[in-house]
């Protein structure tokens, strides 16, 4: 992923994603790239006004190419969060449950 696919992004970020907790808009400053490969990055949002923090995964998908992947949702962030909240870090038994 180059520079101007970056940027592009950022903007495009910033115009449709909102802190999942207060509602503020993203400006510049708050977004932060952690990892690109070719035709993603993830990135680090920080809100100023609550300081809650979103990481995002965003590609970019050229014309000619087909998108295999599921799409995450707005809910499918919110129950993850809502998952994380209450869990208690215990894997071992998360994954012993799962096996009933």
């Amino acid at each position: 992923m180059n520079y101007e696919d970056l940027k592009e992004l950022v903007r495009y970020l910033k115009k449709v994603t909102k802190c999942s907790e207060c509602g503020s808009h993203f400006l510049n400053g708050d977004v932060s790239v952690l990892a690109t490969i070719p035709l993603e990055a993830i990135f680090q949002l920080n809100c100023k006004k609550c300081s809650n923090t979103m990481l995002v995964n965003i590609g970019i998908k050229h014309e000619n190419e087909r998108e295999h992947r599921a799409i995450v949702t707005e809910k499918d962030v919110k129950e993850m969060h809502s998952f994380l909240d209450n869990f208690n870090g215990d894997f071992k038994s998360l994954f012993n449950h799962s096996k009933k």
